[in-house]
């Protein structure tokens, strides 16, 4: 099977990321391959997107933002209920911080 460069570099010229496909000719047949699906397998579109919002300056209402109740390692026996409370903040479009000391122990 032969990897055909044209595509991907239409693909990676489009966001200006083109140059990761410089040693291109050095690859084996086999890394071509997978390094072609690799490049297919990445959403650039999202990515540009998440980039470009990166770059907004939005203001944060500081009054919405709250502490939530500690919970030290001790407690977290039950991570499935943990998780599903995060997911259901995140799919809600709610902000969680967590703070660690580094180096602390129990």
């Amino acid at each position: 099977m032969k990897i055909e460069i044209d595509g991907l570099s239409e693909k990676l010229k489009q966001i200006g990321q083109e140059h990761i496909l410089q040693f291109w000719d050095e690859l084996e047949n086999r890394e071509k391959i997978a390094f072609s699906s690799q490049i297919e397998s990445i959403n650039l579109d999202q990515i540009n997107e998440l980039y470009e919002n990166s770059k907004k300056d939005e203001e944060i209402d500081i009054n919405i933002i709250s502490p939530i109740k500690y919970i030290d390692s001790q407690h977290m026996k039950n991570m499935d209920k943990y998780i599903e409370i995060g997911e259901t903040a995140i799919k809600n479009n709610k902000v969680a911080v967590v703070s660690m000391a580094g180096g602390q122990r129990n």
